[in-house]
C-alpha cells in the first residue's frame, strides 16, 4: 500500500486578501443548518467535506453565525501552524472549559499560556514520562486481576467503565503518588459528575450562568468544590512536607520555575485540574475504540500477541520493551486515526484569513475534526479500512504531518501525548498478552460525539484467558487485515455510511 502524500510543506505561509466564498450545504430559513448538527453532527461533516470539498460553510444557527469545517492537512497546518496567532480558540468554548479547569493551559492564551507552556513542560520530560510507566502497569494488573473472575464465570464487563476507571486510576497516581488512594472514590465520583455536567454545558450555545442556582448548577459547584478541597489539601501538605518528595506531577509543577518565577498555588490547582479532565476520559476512549477494533479483527489481535509473546516470553512488559513492540504502536496509532479521542477542534479567526482559496472571516468558528480528516481519501488509501500496516515505514513515507493529528498539532499540541500514548501501549500489550477480548453480539457500539469521542452504549464484552505461544515459535508471517473496500465502517454513525 502506497500513502498518497499531500504534503505542500515549502509553500512560504502568508496572509491573502482574497478568495472565493466557501460551498457548503443549504440550511433551513433562520435555523441554518443547526437541526442537522444537533441530529449527527458527526455525519453532517463527513457530509459537507464529501460533498462540498476541503473548506465547508455551514450555518451554524442560520446565515449570521457561519461555521466553517477545514478538513485537508494543507488547512488544518495553516489554522493549527502557520498562521495560528490568528486562530485561539473559541470564546463561548474556552469559557466553559475555565469553569471547570480556571485559566490553566487549555484556556489560557497569549503571553500567560506561553509562560505556562514553559513552567509545566518539564512535567511531561520523557524521562519522567517513563517512569510513569511502572504504576500504569502497576494499575492495568489490578484491572486484568478483577477480569479473572469474569473470565472464570463468564460474566460481561464494560470496555468503556473499566477503561475510565483504569485511565483514572493512571492519572491519579501520577498526579499525587500514594496521596491518591486516600481519596480516590471521592475524586472518581466528583471528576465524573463535574465532567458530566461539562458534556451538557458543552452542547448549549447559551447557557444558563453558574451564579443562577439551577439544581444542575448546585450539582456541578458541589462537585468542583470537592475537588478544590481535595487537590488544595494536597497541595499544602506537599509544601509542608520535610524530607523527600515523590517524584510525580505534582511535585513537578510545585518546582517548576521560569526565569525565577513560579506558579501560584492557584495556577497549580488549574493545572492539577487540566490534566485530570484532559488526560483520562481520551486515554480511556483511545483503549475502548482499540479493543474494540481488536475484537472487530480477530486476525490483528492474533498477530500482535503472537509478537507479545515472543518479545517478552510471558513477563510483564516495561516501557523498555515498548521498541520491541511496534506491531503495539501500529495497532495504537490505527485505532487513534479511525476514533480519535478528542475528535473536534474549533478555532475563531482574529481577522479574515484565506484556507484552501476559500475566505474565512474574522470571528468566525472554525472545526477542525481529526474523525473527518484521518478518513481524507487525498491522505488515506481506503480510509475507513482498520489497517495497522498502513503505519510500516514503507507506508507511511512522504505522509503529511497533519494527516493524523489526535493530539492537535503547532505550538498547541497536547503536552501529554507521549504519557497518552505511553499508557496506552502499555496497556494494551497487557490486556492482549493475557487476554482475548470478545464483544457481546448484538449490543450496538455506536460512537458518542461529547467532549471526547465515547460509546453511547458502552461496550460490552466477554474476556477468555489465553495461552501464549511459544516464545520459540516462528513469526507468523504478517498478515493483512481484511477491510471492507472503504464504503463503510462497523462503527460508522448513524447506521455504517461514511
Amino acid at each position: 500500500m502506497r500513502t498518497a502524500s499531500v504534503e505542500r510543506e515549502d509553500v512560504a505561509a502568508v496572509t491573502p486578501v482574497a478568495g472565493a466564498p466557501a460551498p457548503g450545504p443549504r440550511g433551513l430559513p433562520l435555523l441554518g443548518n443547526a437541526p442537522s448538527f444537533q441530529r449527527d453532527l458527526i455525519q453532517t461533516l463527513l457530509d459537507g467535506r464529501r460533498e462540498h470539498g476541503d473548506v465547508v460553510r455551514f450555518d451554524g444557527a442560520g446565515p449570521l453565525f457561519p461555521v466553517y469545517l477545514v478538513a485537508h492537512p494543507d488547512g488544518v497546518k495553516r489554522v493549527l501552524q502557520d498562521n495560528c496567532h490568528n486562530y485561539p480558540k473559541t470564546p463561548f468554548v474556552n469559557d466553559r472549559w475555565r469553569a471547570v479547569v480556571g485559566n490553566g493551559l487549555i484556556c489560557s492564551e497569549g503571553t500567560f499560556w506561553r509562560s505556562q507552556r514553559r513552567l509545566v513542560q518539564p512535567a511531561f520530560h520523557r524521562h519522567l514520562v517513563a517512569r510513569f510507566g511502572e504504576l500504569m502497569v502497576d494499575s492495568t494488573d489490578e484491572l486484568l486481576r478483577r477480569w479473572e473472575s469474569s473470565a472464570a464465570t463468564g460474566a460481561e464487563v464494560d470496555l468503556t467503565e473499566d477503561m475510565t476507571r483504569l485511565a483514572l486510576s493512571v492519572l491519579g497516581r501520577a498526579l499525587f503518588a500514594a496521596e491518591w488512594s486516600r481519596d480516590a472514590d471521592t475524586m472518581a465520583h466528583a471528576v465524573h459528575a463535574t465532567i458530566g455536567d461539562a458534556y451538557r454545558r458543552f452542547g448549549q450555545v447559551v447557557s444558563i450562568p453558574e451564579r443562577v442556582p439551577t439544581p444542575a448548577n448546585r450539582r456541578f459547584a458541589r462537585a468542583r468544590g470537592q475537588l478544590d478541597t481535595i487537590i488544595y489539601r494536597v497541595i499544602d501538605e506537599r509544601v509542608r512536607q520535610e524530607g523527600p518528595h515523590p517524584q510525580d506531577l505534582l511535585e513537578a509543577l510545585l518546582t517548576a520555575t521560569d526565569g525565577g518565577s513560579s506558579m501560584s498555588r492557584e495556577q497549580v490547582r488549574n493545572e492539577v485540574m487540566t490534566f485530570m479532565f484532559g488526560g483520562h476520559e481520551t486515554v480511556a476512549s483511545g483503549l475502548t475504540w482499540a479493543l474494540t477494533l481488536l475484537s472487530r479483527h480477530p486476525e490483528v489481535a492474533r498477530g500482535m500477541a503472537a509478537e507479545i509473546d515472543r518479545a517478552l516470553g510471558g513477563r510483564t512488559p516495561t516501557v523498555e520493551d515498548l521498541p520491541s513492540l511496534p506491531g503495539v504502536e501500529r495497532v495504537v496509532k490505527e485505532s487513534l486515526r479511525l476514533f480519535p479521542p478528542v475528535w473536534l477542534f474549533s478555532r475563531t479567526p482574529l481577522e479574515a484569513d484565506i484556507v484552501g482559496g476559500h475566505r474565512i472571516p474574522g470571528g468566525a468558528m472554525v472545526l477542525l475534526s481529526p474523525f473527518v480528516t484521518h478518513r481524507h481519501p487525498a491522505a488515506w488509501p481506503n480510509p475507513e479500512g482498520f489497517d495497522p500496516d498502513r503505519w510500516l515505514p514503507e507506508h507511511s513515507q512522504g505522509r503529511h504531518r497533519f494527516a493524523w493529528f489526535p493530539f492537535s498539532g503547532g505550538p498547541r499540541k497536547c503536552i501529554g501525548d507521549q504519557f497518552g500514548l505511553q499508557e496506552m501501549q502499555l496497556a494494551i500489550t497487557m490486556i492482549v498478552q493475557r487476554f482475548r477480548v470478545d464483544l457481546v453480539a448484538g449490543h450496538p457500539v455506536t460512537p458518542q460525539p461529547g467532549i471526547t469521542l465515547g460509546q453511547q452504549h458502552g461496550v460490552i464484552a466477554t474476556v477468555a484467558r489465553r495461552v501464549a505461544s511459544s516464545p520459540l515459535a516462528a513469526p507468523a508471517p504478517a498478515a493483512r487485515p481484511q477491510v471492507d473496500g472503504g464504503q463503510t465502517c462497523p462503527f460508522a454513525p448513524s447506521g455504517g455510511r461514511t
